[in-house]
């Protein structure tokens, strides 16, 4: 069984390398913009909790990194809790308002999302 994987090996042949070039990010770019277009025309990521009072409020926030240190992995743990969160919560049918870096230690934007 060895023998036969050695054998594989020998014969394995290796792709070409990727073209260089910036046409991997100008796909993405295009498709970035396409989309971001799409939320804006659909409205998607807009909240008025005043259009549906039968729906339930929902409201988290995050605040920017501080710039007195460098950017580590617990900045995206905790983004990607409160992007979780918001998402769980749209599904759930609420109305959900994301207001990414209002935060000024939570308690004044809490009771401004809360009247």
């Amino acid at each position: 069984m060895a023998e036969a994987a050695t054998k594989e090996m020998e014969n394995l042949k290796i792709a070409p390398p990727a073209a260089k070039g910036t046409a991997k990010r100008d796909a993405l770019r295009e498709n970035e913009i396409a989309v971001q277009k799409r939320w804006e025309e659909e409205k998607a990521f807009e909240v008025d909790p005043s259009d549906d009072k039968d729906k339930e409020n929902f409201m988290v926030t995050f605040p920017y990194p501080y710039s007195n240190g460098h950017l580590h992995i617990g900045h995206a743990f905790s983004l990607t809790k409160a992007m979780f969160r918001a998402q769980y919560e749209r599904h759930q049918g609420k109305q959900v308002l994301f207001p990414f870096a209002f935060h000024c230690t939570g308690m004044p934007i809490q009771a401004v999302g809360t009247r």
